[in-house]
């Protein structure tokens, strides 16, 4: 499948960062470029960062009955969802609003804190579910880049939190979260190491 404009730009900006041999002067060079893209992104799609800010409160807002932890962990994520409204596209490039799938992956990655304090069963399941639902729905829909991305940090972030939270409750062995964690270090160190 032929790359995208936002891909291949992604890619070059990428091997400019590990040809410099991601020295600080690098890595500051990469951020600013990536900074000025995702401001020049945002300019250009206007309806999508407007529609990104009004969920990007709207989880705040239901953030903050859980206290500053929550808060601070969504606000993180919207931060990055503003800084990659330029992944919101299909393809074969086509912009696209954020839509219901994005929603549903969103949703896991607002509810990892809130479950492993408050990990209500039907919670659990509901938002297991809306993985097997937001992936149906982004290919009718047309799947994004940015959709895929969260996508798989919704599910990581969702999981540990539900583990985390049977640990700190004596329903499963710590030893499993160890594994699971160590699982999740070893595949990034292996992609990092291989890049």
């Amino acid at each position: 499948m032929e790359r995208t404009d936002g891909e291949r730009w992604a890619a070059e900006l990428l091997d400019r960062l590990r040809a410099e041999r991601f020295t600080a002067r690098a890595w500051v060079r990469f951020l600013e470029e990536s900074f000025r893209r995702a401001r020049r992104d945002r300019g250009r799609r206007p309806e999508a960062v407007r529609q990104s800010r009004r969920w990007g409160a709207l989880g705040l807002a239901a953030a903050v009955p859980f206290g500053p932890g929550p808060a601070l962990w969504w606000a993180g994520w919207w931060a990055m969802l503003d800084w990659h409204i330029g992944m919101l596209e299909t393809h074969d490039g086509r912009p696209r609003a954020l839509c219901s799938a994005d929603a549903l992956t969103l949703a896991r990655l607002w509810a990892a804190p809130v479950v492993r304090r408050h990990p209500a069963p039907a919670a659990v399941l509901a938002l297991s579910v809306s993985d097997v639902l937001d992936g149906t729905i982004a290919r009718r829909a047309g799947p994004t880049r940015l959709g895929r991305d969260f996508d798989s940090a919704a599910d990581t972030a969702f999981f540990v939190a539900v583990l985390r939270g049977a640990v700190d409750r004596g329903l499963l062995d710590p030893r499993l979260l160890a594994v699971e964690r160590a699982r999740l270090v070893a595949g990034g160190a292996v992609a990092v190491l291989s890049y």
